[in-house]
């Protein structure tokens, strides 16, 4: 099963960046060669539709891998999922095929993994943007140095293991994160390090960035909660395709010199899919201290506005008070005005040059004949105050309405 595994490694990394020629000398390399076990890895971007061969280059490798064409619709998938299926022929099984694609650009992978039972080979197919750390491990575990490995699900459990540690320093990074903002709120049941209290004009941004962390927190949920599921679903296919293998779901008839290695491959997908529990815990535990300080934050910030807007009333009543204090002293005023307005009227008129009260012999009241000319004057210059006073207010009444106009075309163009 091993033997020509090394062989294998020389040539099919080169795929990454192969064309159609190359795919075909390897595939005829296959064809002449003894080779029990065949590993393809191929870079897959981001956008999950771009790989680093061609359409048609790729198209080929699974024809003559003899992948189903349909799995490149499982490449484009991003919602994850996973199925084995087992293909029969006239005499039984002939063989046994799992497809995955894991879900979201964390694990922007796809494996297809093929078990030709009566030949004892293995064909693996993995894409990916994460794919260098699985092609180092599998390297390590079957180079000729460890041809002890004989049980084909072996490639499977490398990559569970290789991805569930992949995953951790990402769950590591969310958790110093959501400590970050503990200590911003300082509402927590453990600081890690000092509180610092974010100020009530960062309370927004602070909102905004634990919106965004929850969003993440999230996103990671959603891959853990599939890692877990497709973990445990592998471990029954382990047990399934032993039966392939085997004729029987007993372990004790498992060949003597194998039986360890299935009962390693058996613990340690176990291992991976306990790991992959507990990082979901843990998960869930910091998406729930992140929606607590979003509690907490959204209560500080309407404490906040609450204490604004009491100041605001404070202001208000005391601006009320000052303005009703001020009119009653306008009241007072204007009562004193009105009083001394006639008496000051008669006192202004009778004191011009145009009255005269002459005391004596012929004393009298007398009024001089150019008496009109004071209401000559008076009157156009009463008139013409009225009117520029009155034109004054419309412009500003004018200057007013034009600017509520801007300001609401403002807001429709926002």
């Amino acid at each position: 099963m091993v033997a020509a595994a090394s062989d294998y490694f020389k040539t099919q990394y080169g795929f990454q960046k192969a064309r159609k020629s190359h795919i075909m000398r390897c595939q005829q390399r296959s064809d002449t060669t003894d080779c029990s076990l065949r590993i393809f890895f191929i870079l897959q971007s981001g956008d999950r539709r771009a790989f680093s061969i061609s359409r048609p280059a790729l198209e080929i490798l699974l024809k003559k891998m003899a992948v189903p064409i349909r799995f490149l619709e499982i490449l484009a998938n991003n919602n994850g999922c996973y199925q084995a299926y087992t293909q029969f022929n006239e005499s039984g099984a002939e063989s046994f095929h799992i497809f995955v694609k894991l879900p979201s650009s964390f694990l922007n992978s796809a494996i297809y993994f093929r078990y030709d039972i009566l030949n004892e080979s293995t064909v693996c197919l993995l894409f990916g943007n994460q794919i260098h750390e699985v092609k180092s491990a599998l390297e390590q575990m079957f180079l000729p140095s460890f041809r002890r490995s004989a049980s084909p699900m072996q490639i499977m459990d490398i990559v569970v293991s290789e991805y569930v540690w992949w995953m951790e320093p990402r769950r590591q990074r969310l958790d110093v994160l959501v400590r970050e903002m503990e200590a911003k709120t300082g509402m927590s049941g453990h600081i890690f390090h000092e509180s610092l209290r974010a100020a009530a004009n960062e309370l927004g941004d602070l909102l905004k960035d634990l919106h965004v962390c929850e969003g993440n927190l999230a996103f990671l949920e959603r891959t853990v909660q599939f890692q877990v599921g497709w973990i445990e679903w592998l471990q029954a296919q382990h047990i399934g395709l032993n039966q392939l293998r085997f004729g029987t779901d007993k372990i004790i008839n498992i060949p003597h010199v194998q039986r360890p290695i299935e009962e390693g491959v058996a613990s340690s997908l176990s291992l991976g899919a306990s790991l992959s529990r507990e990082s979901l815990e843990q998960v869930r535990t910091l998406r729930n201290r992140i929606r607590i300080q979003l509690s907490v934050v959204a209560n500080l910030i309407v404490q906040n506005d609450s204490r604004t807007n009491i100041s605001i009333a404070d202001a208000s009543k005391r601006i009320a008070f000052e303005t009703r204090r001020d009119s009653d002293a306008m009241k007072t005023i204007a009562a004193l005005t009105m009083v001394f307005l006639p008496a000051t009227f008669v006192a202004t008129l009778f004191g011009m040059v145009f009255f005269t009260v002459e005391s004596g012999p012929g004393s009298g009241f007398r009024v001089n004949s150019l008496w009109w000319v004071y209401l000559a004057v008076t009157i156009p210059l009463t008139m013409l105050t009225v009117g520029v006073w009155r034109g004054w207010l419309g412009m500003v009444r004018r200057s007013r309405i034009q600017d509520e106009e801007i300001v609401g075309l403002k807001e429709k163009a926002h």
